[in-house]
């Protein structure tokens, strides 16, 4: 059975690093766009007389974007780099979905834990509006995001999340830096990766739902420490990011 494509036409786009696009389209019948924050759509489009798809999860922040928003990070002779990174205003692409499972549900838990590495913190900007009326639902709920990459400059929507926590005292932001000097480190900065800052806030299964996104490397080994800490296999919900 074929896969059901739409058209989106490209609006504009920003560099949120020097490696990193951050694009928004529109839906070309102007109807509009059904997601669940945290979940992905894939790009089908032709390369070298090859047809191919790509997937990225959905930044589109609900209520402040009526866009169809996603960023990648370029990749030296990807095809997808080429091709997105060079839109002009008013090109179109095809695209599928949205799919995925990488969604906030109806439990309450106490807490979440949200981690993730470079571009694989898009779904989680995404979930804020629903984020924030859970907290404000609940005062005992607590949301530790966490982000992992080399340096500061990588750091994909660091103000949007840290301008979050100033409104949300029961969220934190870390921002996990392995390749950067750290002699004067924010409060919100660590040295170190992602893994280690997970086991540093006390895992506890009774308690948590553990979210994963980004590097294969990164979240085969927060696998492993959840297993570690006896987490059932529901409670830890993993979305992989291949270059």
């Amino acid at each position: 059975m074929a896969i059901k494509t739409f058209p989106l036409r490209f609006r504009w786009a920003k560099m949120l690093t020097s490696e990193v696009k951050h694009l928004a389209f529109e839906k070309v019948d102007q109807e509009d766009f059904n997601f669940i924050p945290g979940q992905f759509i894939s790009i089908h489009f032709e390369w070298e007389d090859k047809l191919l798809r790509r997937s990225y999860s959905v930044a589109t922040v609900p209520g402040k974007s009526d866009l169809i928003e996603f960023s990648l990070s370029f990749v030296p002779e990807g095809a997808a780099s080429q091709f997105l990174f060079n839109l002009k205003e008013e090109d179109t692409i095809n695209v599928s979905g949205p799919y995925g499972r990488l969604i906030l549900r109806d439990e309450m838990p106490q807490r979440y834990l949200l981690a993730a590495t470079g571009t694989g913190v898009t779904p989680y900007r995404s979930m804020l509006p629903e984020l924030s009326q859970r907290l404000t639902a609940n005062p005992d709920l607590t949301v530790e995001l966490l982000l992992g990459v080399r340096t500061r400059e990588d750091a994909l929507y660091e103000d949007e999340f840290l301008e979050f926590a100033q409104q949300h005292s029961n969220f934190n932001f870390h921002l996990h830096l392995s390749r950067e000097a750290l002699t004067e480190p924010k409060p919100h900065e660590k040295k170190g990766y992602v893994q280690s800052g997970l086991k540093e806030l006390h895992l506890d299964p009774k308690k948590d739902i553990i979210y994963l996104c980004g590097n294969p490397n990164m979240i085969d080994e927060a696998v492993v420490l959840t297993k570690e800490f006896e987490f059932p296999i529901q409670q830890v919900r993993r979305e992989k990011y291949v270059s």
